[in-house]
């Protein structure tokens, strides 16, 4: 049963490390075209399962993201609980 459980952390580690290289280089490609846009963006930051600060420049993104993290963490810990 570890060695399932080890063999599925390997592969969402490597689906999560291919994911973060293309948004890197998304993020290269699109800053190399020049064009304005206006861009709105958000994240939050969690300490273990935790949301504890919210940051962008768009209030409302923030406070869906901010929601969004509230309702992961629930999520945790309702799947901790079995």
């Amino acid at each position: 049963m570890l060695i399932h459980w080890l063999s599925i952390m390997k592969n969402l580690l490597s689906i999560g490390i291919i994911l973060v290289s293309i948004g890197i280089i998304l993020i290269i490609i699109s800053s190399l075209q020049g064009q304005k846009t206006n861009v709105k963006s958000a994240g939050v930051v969690f300490l273990g399962p935790i949301p504890i600060l919210g940051f962008g420049n768009d209030k409302k993104l923030i406070y869906i993201l901010f929601g969004l993290g509230i309702l992961i963490f629930i999520i945790f810990e309702i799947l901790k609980r079995n």
